[in-house]
């Protein structure tokens, strides 16, 4: 474990560390599927209990990402087609309700923040850290859903993007799918402040359906490897 993880630990407790680890550790596929990995080892590679581990991995269990063997370890749980269709057509019933009802608000809509996470985005597109990219794109999202100000919509689209997230994170190593998604925010963007509720729902629509085709021709390059 490094210096900077120990400093990390002190910090966080230390289910919330492993939790956060092992989800890195998913999406770079250093943990991938097909392979049964043990919770002992696990523990041992990130210099903790196995307590704060098995916390971690029943909520990560629960979030859809491992499978849970007793007494034997965990499988990272391999998405398939059908996974990315309910999960997405999840997103598009929250976000396409989400940009309808706050563009047909009679006040003025503040996109001041939406459009910061924007700017955030053009400025990441050429960077070699995606990460950066693809955390910024979740707060563009994430700004619009908060704008219902519904609480469980908002836990359950948190979910979602996690999970997809996981999945799909280097898909945005290519700079063409970076492009392709900010022009689609601005569209977003755009539809919103024109009060244009049908616009905005089908722009994100839109959206969706295209990071969905990107996401599953990603996924198949990953099988044929």
């Amino acid at each position: 474990m490094t210096a900077c993880e120990c400093v990390y630990l002190m910090k966080i407790p230390l289910q919330e560390f492993a939790y956060n680890k092992c989800q890195e550790l998913i999406g770079s596929g250093e943990l991938s599927p097909g392979h049964l990995y043990s919770e002992s080892a696990m523990s041992k590679q990130l210099g903790i209990s196995r307590t704060p581990l098995r916390t971690a991995l029943q909520q990560l269990e629960r979030d859809g990402l491992i499978i849970r063997l007793p007494q034997r370890g965990f499988y990272v749980y391999e998405f398939k087609e059908k996974d990315i269709e309910e999960l997405f057509a999840i997103r598009k019933a929250i976000e396409g309700y989400a940009v309808e009802h706050i563009a047909k608000k009679k006040r003025e809509i503040d996109l001041r923040q939406a459009k910061i996470h924007l700017k955030a985005q053009e400025d990441a597109r050429q960077s070699d850290d995606y990460s950066i990219f693809i955390r910024e794109d979740r707060k563009f999202h994430e700004n619009l859903v908060n704008a219902l100000d519904n609480k469980r919509l908002v836990m359950i689209y948190s979910d979602l993007r996690q999970s997809i997230e996981i999945i799909g994170l280097k898909r945005f190593k290519m700079n063409s799918q970076r492009n392709q998604s900010i022009a689609e925010h601005k569209t977003i963007i755009e539809a919103i402040e024109n009060r244009d509720p049908l616009a905005a729902r089908e722009a994100v629509y839109n959206h969706l359906d295209m990071a969905m085709v990107s996401l599953k021709k990603y996924l198949k390059s990953i099988d044929q490897l």
